[in-house]
C-alpha cells in the first residue's frame, strides 16, 4: 500500500514539475484531421506542421499537410517537398502524382508537372487519364505563355483596401471613381467564424480621393447581412451592381442592386428567365439593354456557360441564348463582362487555352457574321496557374483590376492594379500664363522646366512660354513633378506639380505664374 502511495505521488510530483517547467503540449491528430474535414485548412496545417515536428515520415500526416497548401493561398508551392517525400518513400497512391504535378504547375515547373502528370496517367482509370490528358495541356500552354509575357506592371492596393484575408473579385468604373470588391476580413457584419475559419464574405466600397484609393468600407445595409454576400458585377457607369448571395433561402441566383442617393439600394433578384438555373455571376451592358450571365442549366455545353439576354421594352429580361460553342466548353466558364466598345467579352473559363485552373479570355462580336472569335487568352502574368476570374478594365483599358496572390501581398488573396505599359500613356494638358509682377513688362522670356520626381533617369523637359503673351502648355503624364521657372530679369520660381491618376485624373488644368522682378 505504502509502495502504491509512493509510486503515485512520484507521477503527481512529475506531472506537476513538466507542467511548470512546460512540458510539451499533447497534439491530437483528430483535432487536424477534423479541420481538414471542416475546410479549415489553415487551422488543420498548424497541427499538421506540430505533428510532423514528432512524426517527420509519416505518410498521413506529409499528404494532407501538403492538401492543405494546394487548398490555400498561402503559398501552394509548399505543397511540393512533402508530396516528393512520400513518392521518394514508394508508398504514394496514384493520387499522390497528381497533386504534385499541381503542385509544379503552381511553381511554373511545367516539364515536372508533366512527368508527375503522366507518372499519374500509367495507372489511372479512362475518366482520370481525361483529366490527367487536360492538365498535361495546360502545363505545354503554359510553357508557351510565360516564354512570351506580356508587358504589364502589378501595382498593390496597399492596407487601405486589401488585409491579411481574401480579398477578392474588384470591379471598378471605367473613370476608376470607386470599386466594389469581395471580402471575407474581420469586423464585417458577422463575427461569427465559418466552418472554413474565415468569415463570411461582405461587399466593401472603396473611393479615390486625391489620386489614391481611401479606406475601404463595408457597403452595410440592405446589401450585406450575416450571411454571404459577393459583388459578381458591376456596370461601367458603376450604376448597377450585380450581386451573388449564399443565404439560407437563396443560393445559386443572381440579384442586382442600384446606386442611388450615395449608396447601393435593397437588393433586386433577376427574373426567372435570368434565374433558371445555377447562376454565378452576371454583368449588363454600358447601354444596360443587354445581361449576359453565367449558369449551370440544361442544354448547356457542360459545366457553367454563358448566356446573354435582351431588355423586353416591359423592363424584363428576354429568353436567354447561349453564346455557343465557340465561348463555351466542356469545362467551366464565369464571369462575363462586356467592354465599353460594345463587342468585346471578357470572361473566365477553364477550357480553351487555360494554363491552369481558370484563365481570363476575350472575344470579340463581329456583327456581319453574327459570331464571336476564338477566345484569346490574355496572357501571364495577367493569368497564371492558379484561378483568375475577373479583370475589371479602365477607361480606354490603360489598366485593369485583379485579384491574386503575388509576392509582396498582404496575406491571401489581394487587389492588384495592372499598368498595360505598351498602351498610350494618360496626358494632362497643363496650360496658363506666366506674367510679370512689375505690370509694365510686356515680354516675358523665360524656360518651364519639369523634373519626373519619382523616375530619376527620366531626364527633365523644358518649355518656352509665348514671349509676347506668356501664353504656354505642357503634356504631363500622371505623377509628381518639380517645376523651375528661369529667365534674364527675374527671380527663381520654383514649385511642386502632381497630377493625381485613377478618379481623381484631370485631362486638362489650368495654372498661372507671377514671377518677381529682380
Amino acid at each position: 500500500m505504502k509502495k502504491h502511495f509512493f509510486t503515485l505521488f512520484l507521477l503527481i510530483w512529475a506531472a506537476t514539475s513538466w507542467s511548470q517547467k512546460g512540458a510539451p503540449k499533447f497534439i491530437d491528430s483528430r483535432e487536424a484531421d477534423e479541420h481538414f474535414d471542416h475546410k479549415n485548412y489553415a487551422a488543420a496545417m498548424r497541427v499538421y506542421k506540430e505533428l510532423l515536428n514528432r512524426n517527420p515520415d509519416n505518410i498521413d500526416y506529409n499528404y494532407k499537410l501538403a492538401l492543405c497548401y494546394l487548398n490555400t493561398h498561402i503559398d501552394k508551392i509548399q505543397a511540393i517537398q512533402y508530396l516528393e517525400k512520400i513518392t521518394k518513400k514508394g508508398k504514394a497512391d496514384n493520387e499522390v502524382w497528381f497533386n504534385l504535378g499541381l503542385a509544379y504547375q503552381y511553381a511554373n515547373r511545367f516539364d515536372d508537372a508533366i512527368k508527375a502528370y503522366s507518372t499519374f496517367k500509367d495507372k489511372a482509370t479512362r475518366k482520370d487519364i481525361d483529366r490527367a490528358e487536360r492538365a498535361i495541356e495546360t502545363c505545354y500552354n503554359g510553357k508557351q505563355f510565360v516564354q512570351f509575357p506580356v508587358d504589364v506592371t502589378f501595382e498593390n492596393l496597399g492596407k487601405e483596401v486589401n488585409t491579411e484575408y481574401p480579398d477578392y473579385y474588384p470591379f471598378a468604373t471605367k473613370n476608376e471613381s470607386f470599386m466594389v470588391f469581395t471580402s471575407r476580413r474581420k469586423g464585417g457584419k458577422s463575427s461569427a467564424i465559418e466552418m472554413d475559419g474565415i468569415y463570411p464574405s461582405d461587399i466593401y466600397v472603396t473611393t479615390v480621393k486625391d489620386g489614391n484609393w481611401i479606406k475601404a468600407t463595408n457597403i452595410g445595409s440592405p446589401v450585406n447581412t450575416p450571411f454571404d454576400e459577393q459583388a459578381v458585377g458591376l456596370s461601367p457607369d458603376g450604376s448597377s451592381m450585380m450581386v451573388y448571395i449564399d443565404h439560407i433561402d437563396s443560393l445559386g441566383n443572381i440579384y442586382t442592386s442600384n446606386y442611388a442617393k450615395g449608396k447601393f439600394q435593397k437588393l433586386v433578384k433577376l427574373n426567372s428567365s435570368v434565374n433558371a438555373g445555377f447562376e454565378t455571376a452576371g454583368s449588363i451592358s454600358d447601354d444596360k439593354q443587354i445581361i449576359f450571365f453565367a449558369s449551370e442549366r440544361p442544354g448547356g455545353f457542360g459545366g457553367t456557360d454563358l448566356y446573354m439576354a435582351k431588355k423586353l421594352p416591359n423592363g424584363q429580361w428576354a429568353v436567354p441564348q447561349n453564346l455557343g460553342k465557340t465561348i463555351n466548353t466542356q469545362y467551366n466558364e464565369d464571369f462575363p463582362h462586356l467592354s465599353e466598345d460594345g463587342k468585346t467579352l471578357y470572361f473566365s473559363s477553364q477550357g480553351h487555352s487555360s494554363m491552369g485552373g481558370y484563365d481570363i479570355f476575350k472575344s470579340i462580336y463581329d456583327e456581319e457574321t453574327n459570331t464571336w472569335t476564338e477566345p484569346e487568352n490574355l496572357g501571364y502574368p495577367i493569368n497564371s496557374t492558379d484561378d483568375n476570374y475577373t479583370i475589371s478594365f479602365t477607361e480606354n483599358n490603360r489598366f485593369a483590376y485583379v485579384s491574386a496572390q503575388r509576392p509582396g501581398g498582404l496575406g491571401d488573396l489581394d487587389i492588384w492594379r495592372i499598368k498595360f505599359n505598351k498602351t498610350e500613356h494618360r496626358i494632362s494638358v497643363v496650360s496658363g500664363k506666366v506674367s510679370s509682377s512689375d505690370s509694365t513688362q510686356t515680354k516675358i522670356d523665360v524656360i518651364i522646366t519639369a523634373t519626373d520626381l519619382q523616375n530619376k533617369d527620366r531626364l527633365p523637359m523644358t518649355f518656352t512660354p509665348i514671349a509676347t503673351s506668356g501664353k504656354y502648355i505642357m503634356a504631363l503624364t500622371p505623377g509628381s513633378y518639380s517645376l523651375s521657372i528661369d529667365g534674364n530679369g527675374f527671380n527663381a520660381y520654383a514649385e511642386n506639380l502632381t497630377i493625381l491618376d485613377k478618379g481623381s485624373f484631370q485631362p486638362e488644368i489650368k495654372k498661372d505664374f507671377v514671377l518677381i522682378k529682380k
